[in-house]
């Protein structure tokens, strides 16, 4: 942690452009925890962590997604607690920093610094940091010998800053102070981090306090001396206070005053404002399972895919496990509860009490609170067991008129009489009211049997509209949210094989291999992009099947030749239950239908070998050269943990399956819709869009044309707001049946008879890391932008807002479908800004391929617009907002006009640049 030694003030530099090796930061962040999003992180250039506190998984993804790590080194001192403490020889001590319960070490001796260089700064670089904060540069004055000795101690530092330069040259280096140091070490370093300006906080009081006019004077004066060897360092101001309210104004004071500014509380846990702003889209999701059952719980399950498509990013914990220790209204947007057992933490409730507010809502869905605790979060004066039967007076719009119709009249549950707030169903019985549906100035609360219309099998609907509920309940503001369902206006059709059942015999005549009857009569004749996996183990020949192998691979290579064809790997044994091979519970094996793995003797499943074994395989003996594996499918209940996930990642593929959505008319709507994603500390699991044809035949025992039900599925999740893209999933296997290839004929035809965006399964998997590994800013005057992993590629607007397409940049048009309308984006940094009237002029309203770059101007009385396409089917684009237009260059295109629109296709080209002049 930063300290604040004898006469810690600050400093005052001018902002200026730093050496070619780090570009000078807009946003700096100094964060000692853990339990921040990553995607809150995304918002700042530099972020300084804690070698301890930071994961693998955060260091590697900050940086690919432009943000630099930086690794926290203690120089001038060691904590007693720290694991190499034991290794330091007492020689190396000078003496004691009692009020961090560390050593002061003695940097004139060079085995002190080489063990700085290499036990604490080369493993930091090693991890994948990008960089250095140099901390306790002072803590020598501490000492007497340090005092009296100043200059061989800024001679052993700027020895040290040497080294490190020359060791790590691209790295950036920020220093804490550091004015003692010889002017050719300012040369060295990127910026110069100081405290407490303003606002400071002692340590050994825990207590926060104001710097006075005399010490900024007295830091003012040794400023001009630095300023002589180094004019314009960025100057990092790191300022303390006890409370986020004012964090803001503090900030932009001291960015007026030419500082990099940074407001945090005294043990540097909470997120400091930044510029442009940051739209806190993340929300806490609390269930009550076991923390290795959230998967399974009705706040990921049901409540999910809601809080995505709002444009929230759920981050999932479990009330049995100890509360955050961290703030929560720096980075949340709210929190929200589900409970659905027994159980209840009337400590975290209690815990959660003392933080909720306006600017932090709780949201409480399920079971009714039984602790007063819990009572305490949803502002109710009573609770009670109502005498039936009810009788319903005030209810909001949808109430039993969304995808449930039937509202109980006898609940066995106690219902809330509210105090203050908008009730959304009145309930009453013998002269009392209830309102078991209702919002509040602090959160909500939804509870059963008022949430869901459940079946015996597991069946839900909603029995009100969980959109606008939440919307109200956490007063959310209007911003653009990121989806992963539409690309240029249409939805996103993807398709994707498992391996299973490649080896298998179709029944058919000369009883080809199944994959070689999905190569001929679906992959070959529906050019769409396929993602398409081998199960090492049925394919290899030190398989389980040898004799066939040749065969097989033979056929595995012309799949993969296909241009419309990217690779996957689908393991190597096909594991069942992924905590096994993890080392984590599992069913016993009697109480499984196909044991753990496919049985290969004298094998153990290992992460090793199932993924990074089987991706090896596939690239060395079945992928073409120039197309290695991009994309790692998950086998049998597709639930990997935080180590396979991590070894996906690394070997940079991306990972798809699991979840289970497959809604149908007699069984789940919404509440049948799974997330898009499942976190996992920082790594994020996707999953499949939709489920494969095993759930919709009775796990492969009959109808095998039961697949053809899928249909019903992709029309659900479009009536109910496109919830996602028209996902085609499903097995080799799927080619032994005559009936089960007519139906994928049939399914395929149904998806291209619709306006469609066909793209890889790893471009869909990309779009949903958009949602989870972003920041969204908006800067003072209403721009929005992101930063992260990925760009969205197109955003929802409600509110009845439109892309403002005049001051928007990188924004080609939006389409109204599906009760929603979609703004498309292009180019790698795209800015929208938004209007309540819809732009004058033409615009892009739907095209069936990606936009990658998109211009539109004014030249005269005509409009010119220019765009890049990249896609998978002859070009076809819609213009709206124009009766006529001309084609000044690219592929040949015919075009047909209608109600305000102008349709343009190609014959054969699926990219290029179009070049248009539209009246």
């Amino acid at each position: 942690m930063i300290r604040i030694h004898l006469l810690i003030v600050t400093l005052l530099l001018s902002f200026h452009a730093v050496p070619a090796r780090a570009s000078a930061p807009d946003n700096v962040a100094f964060y000692y925890g853990n339990e921040a999003p990553i995607g809150a992180l995304y918002a700042y250039d530099w972020v300084v962590l804690q070698q301890g506190q930071a994961s693998d998984a955060r260091i590697q993804l900050l940086r690919q997604g432009g943000t630099r790590p930086l690794s926290y080194i203690s120089v001038g001192e060691i904590a007693r607690s720290h694991r190499l403490f034991r290794t330091v020889p007492e020689h190396w001590i000078l003496g004691r920093n009692t009020a961090w319960k560390s050593s002061v070490l003695d940097l004139r001796l060079p085995e002190v610094r080489q063990f700085i260089l290499e036990q604490l700064i080369a493993p930091a670089m090693a991890r994948g940091f990008q960089g250095l904060f140099l901390d306790t540069l002072d803590s020598h004055l501490l000492t007497e010998v340090g005092r009296a000795d100043e200059a061989a101690f800024a001679e052993g530092q700027a020895r040290l800053l040497e080294r490190i330069r020359d060791r790590w040259p691209d790295s950036t280096i920020v220093i804490n102070r550091g004015f003692h140091l010889p002017p050719a070490s300012h040369q060295l370093v990127d910026a110069v981090a100081f405290e407490s300006w303003r606002g400071g906080y002692d340590a050994a009081k825990d207590r926060y306090t104001r710097l006075s006019n005399a010490d900024r004077d007295w830091l003012r004066e040794q400023l001009n001396r630095f300023q002589l060897s180094r004019p314009g360092l960025p100057l990092i101001a790191i300022d303390y206070l006890p409370d986020g309210a004012p964090a803001d104004d503090h900030a932009r004071q001291l960015r007026s005053e030419g500082f990099i500014p940074y407001i945090s509380n005294g043990d540097l846990t909470r997120l400091g404002p930044a510029s442009p702003g940051v739209v806190k889209r993340h929300v806490l999701v609390v269930h009550d399972l076991a923390p290795a059952d959230m998967a399974q719980s009705a706040a990921h399950r049901r409540l999910g895919i809601v809080l995505e498509r709002l444009g929230l990013v759920p981050v999932y914990r479990s009330a049995q496990a100890p509360p955050p220790t961290e703030p929560l209204d720096d980075r949340y947007a709210g929190v929200v509860i589900w409970w659905e057992t027994g159980t209840r933490q009337p400590g975290f409730c209690q815990w959660l009490q003392d933080r909720q507010s306006e600017t932090l809502p709780v949201v409480t869905f399920g079971l009714p609170p039984v602790q007063q605790a819990c009572q305490a979060l949803l502002a109710t004066r009573t609770m009670a067991v109502p005498e039936p039967p009810l009788a319903f007076g005030e209810r909001h719009a949808s109430v039993g008129k969304y995808e449930g119709g039937r509202l109980p009249l006898a609940p066995l549950n106690p219902l809330p009489t509210m105090t203050n707030g908008t009730a959304w169903l009145t309930a009453s019985s013998n002269g009392h009211q209830y309102h078991p549906i209702y919002t509040f100035a602090g959160g909500g609360a939804a509870l059963a049997p008022f949430v869901l219309e459940t079946g015996p099998d597991d069946e839900a609907f909603w029995l009100f509209n969980p959109f606008e509920f939440l919307r109200e309940a956490l007063s959310l503001d209007h911003f653009p949210a990121a989806d992963s369902t539409t690309e240029a206006g249409r939805r996103i059709l993807t398709a994707h094989i498992d391996g299973d059942g490649l080896v298998s015999r179709a029944e058919l005549p000369g009883s080809p291999l199944s994959a070689e009857v999905i190569l001929n009569r679906i992959i070959a004749r529906y050019n769409v992009p396929h993602t398409v996996s081998v199960i090492e183990a049925e394919t290899a020949p030190e398989g389980l099947y040898p004799a066939i192998s040749g065969e097989a691979e033979a056929l595995a290579r012309r799949v993969f030749r296909q241009g419309n064809v990217e690779i996957a790997s689908h393991t190597y044994s096909h594991p069942f239950f992924w905590s096994a091979v993890d080392g984590g519970k599992a069913p016993r094996a009697e109480n499984t239908l196909y044991g753990y793995a496919l049985d290969i003797p004298g094998y153990t499943p290992s992460l090793e070998r199932e993924i990074v074994g089987s991706v090896a395989y596939v690239d060395r003996r079945l992928a073409p050269p120039d197309k290695p594996v991009s994309v790692f499918l998950w086998t049998g209940d597709a639930r990997p943990g935080e180590k396979a996930l991590a070894m996906v990642r690394e070997l940079g593929l991306v990972n798809v399956n699991g979840g289970d959505t497959h809604p149908m008319p007699y069984e789940s709507g919404l509440a049948g819709t799974w997330p898009d994603a499942r976190p996992v500390g920082d790594e994020l699991q996707i999953y499949a869009p939709v489920m494969n044809e095993n759930v919709y035949t009775n796990l492969w025992t009959g109808p095998f044309y039961g697949f053809r039900n899928v249909i019903d599925t992709f029309e659900i999740l479009e009536a109910r707001g496109r919830l996602k893209p028209v996902g085609i999933y499903y097995h080799f296997y799927s080619g032994t049946k005559p009936e089960a290839i007519s139906t994928l004929e049939e399914i395929y035809r149904y998806a291209l008879d619709q306006p469609v965006t066909p793209l890889f399964l790893s471009d869909y998997a990309h779009r949903v890391q958009a949602q989870y590994y972003s920041a969204l800013t908006v800067d003072d005057d209403g721009g929005f932008a992101w930063r992260g992993l990925q760009i969205p590629r197109t955003v929802r607007l409600t509110g009845n807002l439109y892309p403002d397409l005049e001051r928007s940049v990188g924004v080609a048009g939006y389409n109204d479908v599906a009760g929603q309308r979609f703004v498309h984006l292009a180019g790698p940094e795209p800015r929208l800004h938004l209007t309540p009237s819809p732009a004058a002029g033409p615009y892009l309203q739907s095209a069936n391929a990606t936009v990658d770059h998109w211009q539109r101007r004014r030249e005269g009385n005509a409009w010119r617009l220019s765009g890049q396409f990249t896609g998978h089917r002859p070009l076809e684009l819609v213009v709206a907002g124009t009766a006529q237009c001309r084609v000044l260059g690219g592929p040949g295109m015919t075009q047909k006009s209608a109600s305000g629109t102008v349709t343009l296709t190609t014959k054969s080209a699926t990219a290029g640049q179009v070049e248009l002049e539209c009246r």
